[in-house]
């Protein structure tokens, strides 16, 4: 008799054990990088170049998996040698000897990019190459102005941009994104070109520039 209400009592704690069945308030979704599809994006983009660092934003749009239209810009300083500054005890104030011009370049693309090797590369990490074309504003204030005062006599020079390049995603995650390019623009002043150190006329506003862009989809 004590085994059978033993018996009896493991097979009442089994049936009230049975009752409690757990499970998640929402269902469990498996992670797949290859599911993720960039529709549009709006990034933050970090420059640098030849001519130092700059800032700019960059948008996209996917036409379909593979292929994406993007208008992008940015701003940063231009020259083409470097600019050492040297302290003028005549005037008081950091000078860098021979300059006649700070120069400042807004280059405004639009263009296209191809996702690569889709087929070939799992995961989020996404090679992709470009291209656009688009203005360029280029913008002269007088060295020998204090930096304020300057723009008030500030030049507005308008050129034709273009550019190629080849980068990649690779941080996919919920809603950002984020990618590093690095793409070679081309950017002719034409004529004598234009001065920042006396004697050293820019002539290509262009060069390498490396990009490195976080934001995210929507």
């Amino acid at each position: 008799m004590p085994i059978l209400a033993q018996a009896e009592d493991d097979e009442r704690v089994r049936k009230v054990d049975s009752i409690f069945v757990y499970k998640p308030a929402q269902p469990i979704e498996i992670y797949n990088p290859n599911a993720k599809f960039i529709s549009n994006s709006i990034c933050a983009d970090v420059i640098f170049s030849n001519s130092g660092f700059g800032g700019g934003l960059l948008y996209t749009h996917s036409l379909d998996e593979d292929n994406m239209l993007f208008a992008n810009f940015y701003i940063s300083g231009a020259r083409n040698t470097d600019e050492i500054e040297y302290w003028d005890y005549n005037t008081g104030r950091w000078i860098v000897p021979n300059k006649i011009n700070r120069l400042f370049m807004i280059p405004l693309t639009l263009g296209y990019t191809r996702l690569m090797f889709q087929d070939a590369i799992a995961g989020s990490f996404k090679p992709f190459i470009t291209g656009g074309i688009g203005p360029t504003f280029i913008i002269s204030t007088p060295y020998e102005k204090e930096w304020f005062t300057a723009w008030n006599y500030a030049k507005t020079y308008v050129r034709l941009d273009a550019y190629i390049g080849v980068g990649a995603y690779f941080s996919l995650i919920d809603n950002s994104v984020s990618s590093a390019n690095i793409r070679y623009y081309y950017i002719p002043f034409g004529g004598n070109g234009l001065e920042s150190i006396r004697g050293l006329p820019i002539k290509d506003f262009g060069g390498l520039v490396l990009s490195v862009s976080v934001g995210y989809t929507f």
